[in-house]
C-alpha cells in the first residue's frame, strides 16, 4: 500500500475538511477519489500537458471510473496488482479485436458509391 506525505496549501486542506464534514468519507477517501477521478478528466489533462517531457505523453489511468471500490476503500497490494493485471490484459484483448477488425475490413474488398451514379467497367467492353 502506498502511504504519501502530501503537503498542500491550507486551501486544500479547508475544502478536504469541509467535504469530510458534508459526507461520510473519510480524508483518505477523499484524496483517493480525487486522485481517482484525475486520471479520467480532460481538465487534469489539460493543466499536466504543459510539464510532460518531450515525447512523453500522460499515462491512461489503470482503472476505469465504474472501479469505485478502489477510491472507497483500502486495497492490498495484491488486490491492487490483481486490478493492474486484469485492465490491462482487458485493453491488450480490445487493441488485438479492434486491430483484427481492422485488418478484415482492409482484406474484404468493397466497392463504394455514395452517389449511386458511378459504374466500374473492366477490361474494354468488345467482345
Amino acid at each position: 500500500m502506498y502511504r504519501p506525505t502530501v503537503r498542500y496549501e491550507d486551501v486544500y486542506k479547508e475544502y478536504v475538511e469541509n467535504v469530510f464534514h458534508a459526507t461520510h468519507l473519510d480524508r483518505s477517501q477523499i484524496i483517493r477519489a480525487a486522485l481517482f477521478i484525475a486520471g479520467h478528466t480532460e481538465q487534469f489533462s489539460r493543466i499536466v500537458d504543459p510539464y510532460l517531457k518531450r515525447g512523453m505523453s500522460l499515462p491512461s489511468p489503470l482503472w476505469e471510473e465504474e472501479d469505485e471500490e478502489l477510491w472507497l476503500n483500502q486495497k492490498t497490494i495484491e488486490q491492487t496488482e490483481i486490478l493492474k493485471v486484469g485492465k490491462s490484459a482487458h485493453r491488450e484483448q480490445i487493441k488485438h479485436e479492434q486491430k483484427r477488425e481492422h485488418e478484415q475490413l482492409i482484406a474484404s474488398p468493397k466497392v463504394f458509391s455514395p452517389g449511386g451514379g458511378i459504374s466500374i467497367k473492366i477490361g474494354n467492353g468488345n467482345r
